[in-house]
C-alpha cells in the first residue's frame, strides 16, 4: 500500500516537486531548531503551564499534609524543583489577589489558595511571572517567584517554528503549482490537441527555461504539421474539385447505355462518387455542413455495400438481422463501412459484414477479413491520417492514402461512437465500429 502511494507521489512532476519542496523546507527548519535549542540549553527543557501548575500544586498539597515541624526539611527537598520555594518573610501584599481560574487553581484544590498581584488584567500564564503567594489553611504562607522572561510560553520557539514551516510549505507549493506545474498542464493538453491540426494548439511560451525551451521545440513541430497537413489538405481539395468533370462527363456517357442493368449500376456508382467528391471538398475547404441524421434500415444499407463489392468479384457477404432501422447520417455510414471494406478486400479474399445490437441504444458494425490483421502496437497509429498499413499488412501496388480508417473514426465519433480494431477470432483483422443507433 505504501509503495503503491509512493509510486503514485513520485510519478509525477507535481508530485515530485512537492515533496521536493516540503523536504527542503523541513530539513532547512530542523537544522535551524537544532541550533537554536543548542544554543540556548533552557528552552529545550522548559516546562508548559500545565507541568509548572502541577509541580506548585503538588508542593502544596505536601506542605498541608505535613506537621509544622516536617514543612523546614520538606522545603529543603522541593527546591530542588522549585528553587524560589520559600516561607514568606513579609505579609501578603494588599492588592495581591486570589488566583482563581488557569491550571494552577485547578491543581491546587483545598489545600492552598494561590494569590497574585497583577499589573491589569491577568491574562494567561500571568500567574507564573513575577512573585506567586500560597497561602495553607492554617493561615502558613509561602512564596514562589519565577523570573521574568524564565516564564513558560504557550507558544513557545518550537510551536512557532511548526507554525511557520507549515506556513512557508503551503505558500511555497502553492507557487509551485502555479509557477512550475501550471505551464506543464497547458503543455500536456497542448499535446493532447494536437491531433486536430485545424485548431489553434500553440503553447504561451512561459515557465521555467528548459519548460520554455521544450514548449518552443513543440510550437516549432507543430507548425511544420501544420504546414504539411495543409499542403495535403489543399492537393486532395484540388483532387476532389478536379474529379467533378469526369465524372460528369462519364455520367452522361453512361446515359447512352442500352442494357439496363449495366447502365443503372453505373449510374448509382458515378453518384456515388460525385457526392463523395463534393463531401470532401466541402470538409477540405473548412465550410463542412454536416449530413442530418434520418431513420435508416441498416441491414438493407450494408447487404448494399456488400452486393456491390461482390459484383466486383470479391467474397463479401452480410451477417445479421434483416431489419434494424437507426438515425444515421446515412452517407456518412454508407462511406465509413465501404472504406472498411475496401480495405478488407485488398488484403483479404474473404470479407464479412455483420450488425449487432449492443447494451442501450449502441450498434456494433463490423468488417472481418482474413488477411495478415495488424500488430496491437500499430492499430491506434493507423487511425491518424496519411498512415498506410502497408509495414503491418504487407506493400501492395493498389494501396490507398492512408484515409480509410481516419474517415471510419471520424464518422463513429460524429455517432457518438469509435472505431475499434482488434484480432478476427479466425484469422485476420476485425474492425468494428461501435455507433449510437
Amino acid at each position: 500500500m505504501i509503495g503503491r502511494i509512493l509510486r503514485l507521489v513520485f510519478d509525477s512532476v507535481a508530485g515530485q516537486v512537492i515533496v521536493l519542496l516540503v523536504l527542503s523546507i523541513a530539513a532547512m527548519h530542523g537544522v535551524l531548531t537544532a541550533y537554536f535549542f543548542l544554543s540556548n540549553p533552557s528552552t529545550m527543557f522548559a516546562a508548559t503551564p500545565g507541568e509548572t501548575a502541577g509541580e506548585i500544586g503538588a508542593a502544596a498539597h505536601m506542605l498541608a499534609a505535613a506537621s509544622p515541624d516536617e514543612r523546614p526539611r520538606l522545603l529543603e527537598l522541593l527546591k530542588g524543583s522549585l528553587p524560589s520555594f520559600a516561607a514568606c518573610s513579609a505579609p501578603v501584599p494588599e492588592a495581591a489577589d486570589k488566583v482563581r481560574f488557569g491550571p494552577l487553581a485547578a491543581r491546587l484544590g483545598d489545600a492552598a489558595t494561590a494569590r497574585k498581584v497583577f499589573d491589569g488584567r491577568p491574562g494567561p500564564g500571568d500567574e507564573f511571572v513575577g512573585p506567586l503567594f500560597l497561602m495553607l489553611k492554617d493561615g502558613t504562607c509561602y512564596r514562589l517567584e519565577l523570573p521574568e522572561g524564565e516564564a513558560p510560553h504557550f507558544f513557545g520557539p518550537g510551536t512557532t517554528m511548526l507554525g511557520f514551516l507549515l506556513i512557508t510549505t503551503v505558500v511555497l507549493v502553492s507557487w509551485a503549482m502555479v509557477v512550475i506545474i501550471g505551464p506543464l498542464r497547458r503543455f500536456e493538453a497542448a499535446v493532447e490537441r494536437l491531433r486536430d491540426m485545424r485548431s489553434e494548439v500553440s503553447v504561451p511560451e512561459i515557465g521555467p527555461r528548459e519548460l520554455r525551451s521544450a514548449i518552443s521545440a513543440f510550437n516549432r513541430m507543430r507548425a511544420r504539421i501544420g504546414k504539411l497537413m495543409a499542403e495535403k489538405t489543399a492537393m486532395l481539395a484540388a483532387v476532389s474539385h478536379d474529379l467533378r468533370t469526369p465524372i460528369t462527363r462519364l455520367r452522361l456517357r453512361a446515359e447512352f447505355i442500352d442494357d439496363e442493368t449495366i447502365r443503372e449500376p453505373m449510374l448509382a456508382d458515378l453518384d456515388h462518387m460525385a457526392a463523395l467528391a463534393q463531401v470532401a471538398l466541402v470538409h477540405l475547404s473548412g465550410t463542412d455542413s454536416p449530413e442530418p441524421f434520418d431513420q435508416t434500415d441498416l441491414p438493407s444499407l450494408l447487404q448494399t455495400i456488400a452486393d456491390q463489392f461482390a459484383d466486383l468479384g470479391h467474397a463479401v457477404s452480410y451477417e445479421g438481422p434483416s431489419r434494424l432501422a437507426a438515425r444515421v447520417r446515412h452517407r456518412d455510414i454508407l462511406r465509413a463501412v465501404s472504406n472498411l471494406v475496401e480495405n478488407a478486400v485488398r488484403y483479404g479474399d474473404k470479407v464479412v459484414v455483420s450488425l449487432n445490437k449492443l447494451p442501450g441504444r449502441r450498434l456494433a458494425i463490423s468488417v472481418a477479413d482474413n488477411g495478415p490483421g495488424i500488430p496491437a502496437a500499430e492499430r491506434e497509429h493507423l487511425l491518424e491520417p496519411f498512415v498506410r498499413g502497408d509495414s503491418a499488412r504487407g506493400s501492395l501496388p493498389n494501396s490507398g492514402f492512408g484515409l480509410g480508417l481516419t474517415i471510419a473514426r471520424d464518422v463513429a465519433e460524429a455517432h457518438g461512437g469509435s472505431i475499434v480494431l482488434a484480432d478476427n477470432p479466425l484469422h485476420g483483422l476485425l474492425a468494428t465500429l461501435e455507433i449510437e443507433g
